[in-house]
């Protein structure tokens, strides 16, 4: 498959962001092969769109295929996706739920050759300009759906607002993805016909599943009834009578033979199997020969039961085929019953307990919070529970793995499982090692919200906390403090004993403030030498004076320095909500402008507004 149009606009990038690009689409083709395993039902492939749409960042995704009709030329919207910025779906204007191909040529010849279509809205003519511009589409690529070497549809990807310069290995990826959804709607028609053909059969016949013929001991056919089975392979209605390598195929009459003298010599039932080419495909049967009474009672006859076995072996295959792929996932896949016990996981499950596969047959009827941190088993009980009642239809969690001294951080997404009655019968998940992630995520957090010297929250994440605190108390009719600190004279500490120093009566302080305070309070560095200090719950104004006493004497400890004792002391200024202030940014203002005077009256000391109010200009 070929690209048409430009790619060349897609600017170089660098070989370990390509290798991560490559990962990305790796990973997305996998999560497409697994959708497609399930079906090709219209949920099915719309979930595989929305896959697209979240790996490309496009705007829009969307499968036609083109209509079934003779002599149609065009194609019908099947199902779409669009992001969730998009204002609306394709499928909201007419002229996109149906396609004509004569009026957009280029389109057409360009995926009739089977070559991919890639377009920015100002290198088309003025019919496919007009098509894609009524929705603001800037770039399309559209890649053909070949079925055995005939366009059957495309599949569009179409972004909006902004051009979209394709890398090369995001085709290729696009264009194997494409080729699985081909793959997939061929199976599906192939089991459509295959289904149709056979209800025809069924309708016209009307008979059992089974074949059953009734033989004397010299091979002599006395009886048989079949149905559609018998006719497929080559039988006539008028065959009683002939031995059974006149009336049925070789290798079918064969195995009748092979299983008799068995039964002859005492075996109550014989199986048997045997295979026909049946216009060019082989068909499995299974047989079962016994000895029943004849219709007289006279004699004793053997009688052979066939049952054409071909799709039970089919599907065996198929889901063989499928525990293999399953296997070959990083994903843990698992089914639950409704109280969470194991009935059934993949490969991958031993991988995540870092186990040999051997040891872990006996974790089937365990349950699965077993195996997870006693921490996290509640919140995953809670989550088992909530889909067992149909209260949710799938929900993802966390929680840690026990793997050894160190745990592992394990994303779940769980489903419930409902029967053709719609009655939730199991719980399937995909549980998926998410450490590696998850603790980058956990630093990057760390990184943003506080402080790199003395892990004190910073700024962003106080100010957080005064707003979230102010809106309880508003609601509560409670009081909060805030207050703001400064370190006396400590350009004093930096100039003399360097900033190492003043480092470290940085982080000791911090220490220290932190030790005197409550759980629910928080000690922010608000930069330089001043901490602030936020305290919820401010309804006792004498506990609050102990607390800001407190932090002001547990700084006067001495702190050394590489053997240099060095004392520092703190001005505090400290304001309370509502009494001072009515919003979080008053209340700041006034704890600072407090701060100040009690360094203006001789620092080492601590000061509240409203004792101090008649002395400062608001």
């Amino acid at each position: 498959m070929q690209a048409a149009g430009t790619l060349a606009g897609a600017l170089p990038i660098p070989i370990a962001d390509e290798l991560d690009l490559y990962k990305r689409y790796l990973k997305a083709l996998s999560s497409v092969a697994g959708v497609l395993l399930e079906g090709t039902s219209e949920q099915n492939l719309t979930e595989v769109l929305q896959l697209l749409v979240a790996n490309t960042g496009i705007g829009c995704c969307a499968l036609f295929l083109n209509k079934p009709e003779k002599d149609a030329h065009g194609a019908k919207l099947y199902c779409t996706w669009s992001s969730t910025e998009a204002v609306s779906q394709l499928s909201d204007f007419t002229q996109f739920r149906e396609i004509d191909y004569q009026k957009l040529p280029l389109l057409f010849d360009t995926l009739h050759a089977g070559m991919v279509f890639s377009k920015s809205i100002a290198e088309l003519p003025t019919e496919e300009a007009a098509l894609f511009g009524s929705q603001q589409i800037h770039t399309a690529l559209c890649i053909p759906l070949l079925m055995q070497d005939r366009m059957e549809g495309f599949l569009g990807l179409f972004s909006r607002d902004e051009p979209r310069n394709w890398l090369p290995i995001e085709v290729n990826v696009l264009c194997a993805i494409t080729n699985s959804l081909a793959l997939a709607l061929v199976r599906k028609r192939a089991e459509q016909n295959l289904a149709a053909s056979s209800e025809r059969l069924k309708a016209l016949v009307g008979a059992t599943e089974d074949m059953i013929i009734e033989y004397d001991f010299k091979g002599h056919i006395i009886n048989i009834w079949s149905d559609s089975g018998s006719f497929s392979i080559g039988l006539t209605t008028d065959i009683t009578g002939l031995i059974l390598e006149q009336a049925l195929p070789n290798d079918m009459a064969q195995a009748i033979k092979r299983a008799t003298p068995k039964l002859l010599a005492g075996s109550t039932r014989e199986t048997f199997e045997f295979t026909l080419n049946i216009d060019s495909i082989d068909r499995f049967f299974l047989g079962r020969l016994q000895m029943l009474p004849s219709e007289t009672g006279e004699n004793r006859n053997m009688v052979a039961l066939i049952r054409d076995i071909t799709e039970l072996m089919q599907e065996e295959a198929q889901r063989l085929s499928m525990l293999e792929t399953l296997n070959l996932l990083e994903e843990a896949i698992v089914d639950l019953s409704l109280d969470g016990f194991l009935l059934n996981f993949s490969g991958a499950w031993s991988k995540l307990l870092d186990l040999p596969s051997e040891l872990t047959h006996d974790h089937v009827g365990k349950l699965l919070s077993n195996f997870v941190y006693p921490d996290d088993r509640a919140i995953l009980t809670t989550v088992i529970r909530e889909l067992a009642s149909g209260n949710k239809h799938s929900e993802v969690v966390r929680f840690r793995f026990l793997h050894g001294e160190d745990p592992i951080w394990i994303e779940a997404h769980l489903l419930a499982h409902r029967s053709l009655q719609g009655q939730i019968t199991a719980l399937r998940g995909v549980l998926r090692d998410i450490t590696s992630s998850y603790l980058q995520e956990r630093r990057i957090t760390q990184m943003a919200l506080h402080d790199a010297l003395t892990q004190l929250p910073n700024r962003i994440l106080l100010e957080e906390h005064l707003q979230q605190s102010i809106a309880r108390a508003q609601r509560g009719n409670e009081k909060v403090a805030l207050g703001f600190i400064d370190v006396d004279f400590f350009k004093h500490i930096n100039d003399t004993l360097g900033h190492k120093a003043g480092d470290m009566v940085l982080v000791t302080l911090s220490k220290r403030l932190q030790s005197v305070l409550r759980e629910i309070d928080t000690l922010s560095r608000w930069g330089g030498d001043e901490f602030v200090v936020l305290l919820p719950d401010a309804n006792s104004e004498e506990a609050i004076r102990k607390i800001a006493d407190r932090m002001r004497k547990v700084a006067l400890k001495s702190i050394d320095l590489d053997g240099i004792e060095t004392k520092v002391t703190l001005s505090i200024g400290l304001a309370i909500f509502p009494d001072d202030a009515d919003s979080p940014e008053t209340l700041m203002s006034m704890a600072d402008h407090t701060m100040f005077h009690a360094k203006s009256v001789g620092r080492n000391n601590v000061q509240f507004f409203q004792d101090i109010r008649g002395t400062l200009k608001r």
